[in-house]
């Protein structure tokens, strides 16, 4: 792939670019040195990441002159937690790190949330550059600025909107992935298509398998795609406060399957409870009398089809609507002691939908396989 794709997200002094090409040191040697405010990085990944792309960052940067300093985490959820915020900025400290040196968040959506979030309040904000390696991570939580750490009560209740430099991606990196995360990380590129896009969900239904088995220029165009639908929403509404909610399609139903499964021990990747939430979201929206069955249909059957559980059936587990109506109490998008799910009522085309009941909800969660 010769060309590196550049994508601007317009933040006024918040802007930054998304560069994505095959080849992380032809992104690198001609990108970085225009980011940094002063040429030291700190890099954090994790212990997965650590062993088959590090050394080559770190070598392509000091090559470059740039010093660098890495911090390896353990892998997994559990690491996006105050404790895991605290220890990250205390060894942050303790290397002193100043105000004009940058983070480097080398890894999938974990180690981006959790270096994000630290960047943004360690002395009040400092720089920081994603290099996302998963396919989750290159097309969602690497983009729009969104960072946090995990409660008991919930994914992603404590954090901050902090804006990265850059947003390095380089799609041979995937093939490092085992297939069961390549597939949870496809939901989030189904999820945009879904959302706002009706020509990309067409071209996904005949790329589809060509993108699963990692051809890097269609996976390339599948992340393009998806990130300027997500940079275009991103631009109107930064914080949230409006039409960005829409990128929840699927998430609200996904969050609350992943954290009772998780709590539980069983085991759920994030992809694979979004893809669960977006076909219950299709089926709420036929419900709700906004979307139709055609529609809802085709939106399973393009789930289904890439290997995602669409079904509570799927998961083999007993889960309690009682108990998903608990966890939708502490979503950042309720009010009034009522729910926001965002629905759809065309493929291509989602909506807001506020108001809805809890005891609408259980109906239907009843109607879909809970307890």
């Amino acid at each position: 792939m010769n060309e590196i794709k550049e994508i601007k997200i317009n933040l006024k002094d918040r802007s930054y670019k998304i560069f994505i090409n095959d080849d992380i040191e032809k992104i690198l040697v001609n990108s970085i040195e225009k980011i940094l405010a002063r040429p030291k990085v700190f890099i954090v990944t994790d212990e997965n990441v650590a062993g088959f792309i590090l050394p080559k960052i770190k070598k392509i940067l000091e090559d470059a002159g740039i010093k660098t300093k890495s911090i390896i985490i353990p892998s997994g959820e559990k690491s996006k937690s105050f404790q895991s915020l605290e220890k990250l900025i205390k060894e942050l400290l303790n290397y002193k790190i100043e105000r004009q040196d940058s983070l480097i968040a080398l890894g999938g959506g974990v180690i981006g949330d959790l270096v994000g979030f630290a960047s943004s309040i360690i002395y009040r904000g400092i720089d920081f550059i994603q290099i996302p390696t998963t396919i989750l991570s290159q097309v969602d939580s690497s983009v729009g600025g969104k960072t946090g750490i995990n409660l008991e009560e919930g994914k992603n209740l404590v954090g901050s909107f902090h804006q990265p430099r850059a947003v390095i991606t380089d799609v041979s990196l995937l093939q490092t992935l085992p297939k069961r995360e390549i597939i949870a990380g496809y939901a989030e590129i189904l999820k945009c298509s879904i959302l706002g896009d009706k020509d990309f969900f067409n071209w996904l239904k005949i790329n589809q398998k060509e993108i699963l088995n990692l051809n890097n220029n269609l996976v390339a165009e599948a992340v393009e795609k998806s990130c300027i639908l997500k940079a275009k929403i991103v631009e109107e509404d930064e914080k949230e406060s409006g039409k960005r909610a829409l990128l929840n399609l699927g998430h609200t139903f996904g969050h609350a399957i992943e954290n009772k499964i998780n709590k539980d021990g069983h085991g759920i990747l994030h992809g694979e409870a979004i893809g669960i939430g977006m076909c219950l979201a299709a089926e709420f929206s036929v419900e709700m009398n906004l979307c139709s069955k055609k529609n809802k249909e085709e939106i399973i059957e393009i789930i289904k089809k890439s290997g995602l559980p669409t079904d509570l059936k799927d998961l083999n587990t007993e889960i309690y609507a009682e108990e998903i109506i608990e966890i939708f109490s502490l979503d950042k998008k309720r009010k009034d002691n009522s729910n926001t799910f965002i629905l759809i009522s065309d493929i291509g085309n989602a909506i807001i939908k506020d108001e809805i009941s809890d005891d609408k909800l259980k109906t239907f969660l009843i109607s879909n396989g809970f307890k």
